[in-house]
């Protein structure tokens, strides 16, 4: 049994046959183009999403509730409380600005403490030539 001839079909065939002799490849620099077109898409794609990601994560942990977790030093614990050996000096008692009232603190105004060698500051031995203090004894 012979199939009847379809007009729609041969209209198909004929289409089919033109487009075939009208097709031409593309050249390679064109098809290497749309490839580099392609990969670039696809690395800013995958740039977008990790600076998404670490953007919403850093969010999340800046809204988080609590502390956060500090490491100490390598050597042993932090302190919780106050030093034992005394209060750190902070920035202002480096400054000799009068306190508001006009006065000079106590530790701008204090002169240096004296020589533990028992010998003035500026005198030094005769034929020292290192510090002050340092020379040989004097008998």
């Amino acid at each position: 049994m012979s199939e009847p001839e379809d007009p729609l079909r041969s209209l198909f065939r004929q289409a089919a046959d033109t487009g075939r002799s009208r097709a031409v490849t593309a050249p390679p620099p064109a098809i290497t183009e749309r490839g580099r077109r392609e990969r670039r898409r696809r690395v800013g794609a995958v740039v977008a999403v990790c600076l998404a990601f670490g953007g919403g994560a850093a969010t999340a942990t800046a809204f988080l509730p609590g502390e956060p977790v500090s490491a100490g030093p390598a050597d042993g614990p932090v302190p919780s409380g106050p030093s034992e050996t005394g209060p750190s000096p902070g920035p202002s008692a480096s400054r000799s600005s009068p306190a508001p009232d006009g006065t000079v603190p106590a530790s701008a105004s204090a002169s240096p403490p004296p020589s533990s060698t028992g010998s003035p500051s500026g005198s030094s031995s005769s034929g020292s030539t290192g510090t002050p203090g340092t020379g040989p004894p004097d008998n």
